[in-house]
């Protein structure tokens, strides 16, 4: 399985994919008035400097943000996400952002989900962080406290997205980003994610995964494909079509239930244009299905 701190691993290509996605779903949600919230479940630090020797150690954001930043033909519904990751600074919002004097930063930065999110936020919008490892919790902290739309819980994503259901305020997202550290998270996942379904079953869910040589997506596509929503479950898959040693991946993927109307072309579009942009572990490709059709 992966040995997973996200520091060593944000602004890949399976990054860009799911925080495109995300940014797609967030776009149609700020699309009428009434408030929304986001509930993100392994919410990780908040933002990364890609100059750190953690990003350093992999380089692996070279063949993500990097070659996206540098690419050719960027799909148009791709540009306003790729146009908060160029402008994002958090050196120039200082403490707002948790930049503390104590630390050096090197930069370019990355944001996170919970900044990706921030972004979009209005202010009758709410964002629900967790994270339980305890020093991406207290960095995560810092750089969320000062912002009252946002609320921070140091608990285990799985266990706290069930307590929390259903929201106060009716309409959001779910997002859930675990480690996979240990296998039997993809089960974990599958269980939060069909409890929390049955709880809250008009909100938008999204399970991001790795596929990995080992194969145990497959099961997690079948437990998730059991949830029988009316707006549907999409998959949607960008990975090398062969390659990756044991315990590591050769691609992503998400499972969105009750996603927005047209997310699925859409996200095949980005999806295919990463595909041919990106550093993948070999030549890969982008799919899309419906594991249940929208009604």
């Amino acid at each position: 399985m992966l040995s997973y701190l996200h520091g060593y691993h944000a602004g890949n290509f399976a990054d860009l994919h799911k925080h495109a996605a995300l940014w797609l779903i967030l776009t149609h949600l700020r699309k009428k008035k009434k408030p929304f919230c986001v509930i993100d479940t392994h919410a990780g630090s908040g933002w990364y400097d890609l100059g750190s020797d953690q990003a350093a150690k992999t380089g692996e954001w070279h063949g993500g943000i990097g070659a996206a930043q540098t690419g050719k033909n960027a799909p148009e519904i791709l540009q306003d996400y790729m146009d908060h990751v160029s402008r994002f600074d958090p050196i120039a919002h200082g403490r707002e952002y948790g930049v503390r004097d104590t630390d050096e930063y090197a930069g370019p930065f990355y944001p996170g989900s919970p900044f990706i999110v921030r972004e979009m936020l209005r202010d009758e919008d709410e964002l629900v962080l967790m994270e339980l490892h305890p020093r991406e919790n207290e960095t995560l902290y810092h750089r969320v406290k000062r912002d009252p739309r946002i609320h921070l819980h140091k608990r285990d994503g799985y266990e706290g997205l069930v307590a929390m259901m259903p929201p106060a305020i009716r309409r959001g997202l779910v997002l859930m980003d675990p480690s996979y550290d240990v296998k039997q998270d993809y089960q974990r996942a599958a269980n939060s994610l069909q409890n929390a379904w049955d709880k809250w079953p008009t909100g938008t869910f999204m399970l991001w995964y790795p596929i990995l040589e080992d194969g145990f997506d497959a099961d997690l596509r079948k437990s998730i494909g059991a949830i029988k929503s009316q707006g549907g479950v999409l998959c949607a898959e960008l990975a090398a079509d062969h390659g990756g040693a044991k315990g590591r991946m050769r691609g992503a993927g998400l499972l969105v239930i009750n996603p927005p109307w047209q997310f699925d072309q859409d996200i095949d579009v980005i999806g295919s244009w990463l595909a041919k942009t990106c550093k993948l572990p070999g030549p890969g490709h982008h799919t899309t299905s419906w594991l249940v059709p929208a009604e």
